[in-house]
């Protein structure tokens, strides 16, 4: 097993900006309405790559057709929208079957995720699944060919974490990953840092599954440095991100905030295709 061990600095956030701005970015989508299969902001302008395909607007069951990073239109079905009590959404993507070299056979792509805010009204738990394979033309996935990862991030318990002493607790954030040769956690936990900052404990163990434990076993050895200044790096852009991109956002009044959330809603990519209506 690899365990490897990093610490950042982030800077820091009150809850009440953070409990703000969800509640702000719930809100935002609240207002939109359904014109057809176009949704609207509040002004008339139609949003961008999302398109409500069947359902009731904001509604369980509802169904959206969502354009992805890559230009491609992928499925959302609402599970829940409550401000008080929690929203979900699951979100599902296929890629066309297409031929593997090594085997000659059929296989096509897809991804599955699940996103539960618990709740918009005062967070306490943000919850996500991600389970992705090659599947046959039977539906069933290939062997060696997926992978699952879940993840919670307990709000609650990171407030206590910052607010308290100090001293290192239970990890706020927890992600776990399998797959049929290895699986990993992630576990990190904040707590106060110099200046004001939050200082974050990551932890991330690596280990083999089932026969194939031994097997990987030499070659987590051999690359443990190498991993480790790999998630270095990763947490250094991290926290840079968060600083000049998250952070921003999270202290900008109610209304700009709104009035920003919504313009991103409305204003296309260069090159992106709407997302198309059911």
């Amino acid at each position: 097993m690899a365990r490897l061990r990093h610490t950042i600095d982030l800077t820091s956030v009150s809850r009440r900006h953070v409990e703000r701005s969800v509640d702000v970015a719930h809100g935002v989508v609240a207002r939109l309405r359904a014109d057809g299969g176009t949704l609207r902001a509040p002004d008339g302008r139609a949003v961008e790559e999302i398109a409500l395909r069947s359902g009731e607007h904001l509604r369980p069951g509802a169904r959206y057709g969502l354009v992805d990073s890559e230009g491609q239109t992928v499925e959302a079905e609402l599970l829940a929208w409550d401000r008080a009590r929690g929203s979900g959404v699951r979100v599902a993507a296929a890629e066309p079957a297409h031929l593997l070299p090594e085997s000659g056979r059929s296989s096509s792509a897809r991804m599955a995720s699940t996103l539960w805010l618990r709740s918009a009204e005062r967070p306490r738990r943000v919850e996500l699944s991600l389970d992705g394979a090659l599947a046959r033309p039977d539906g069933r996935r290939l062997r060696l060919r997926w992978f699952t990862l879940s993840g919670v991030l307990d709000l609650a318990r990171w407030w206590e974490a910052v607010e308290g002493p100090g001293q290192p607790g239970r990890p706020a954030l927890v992600v776990r990953a399998r797959h049929p040769i290895l699986r990993a956690a992630v576990h990190a936990g904040p707590r106060p840092g110099p200046d004001g900052t939050w200082r974050l404990d990551v932890v991330v163990m690596v280990r083999g599954r089932g026969l194939a434990r031994p097997v990987a076993a030499v070659p987590l050895l051999v690359t443990r440095r190498m991993m480790h200044r790999a998630l270095g790096r990763a947490l250094a852009r991290l926290a840079e991100d968060w600083e000049h991109r998250i952070v921003p956002g999270f202290e900008r009044d109610p209304e700009e905030l709104s009035r920003r959330l919504l313009d991103h809603l409305c204003t296309p990519r260069p090159g992106t295709p709407p997302a198309a209506e059911g």
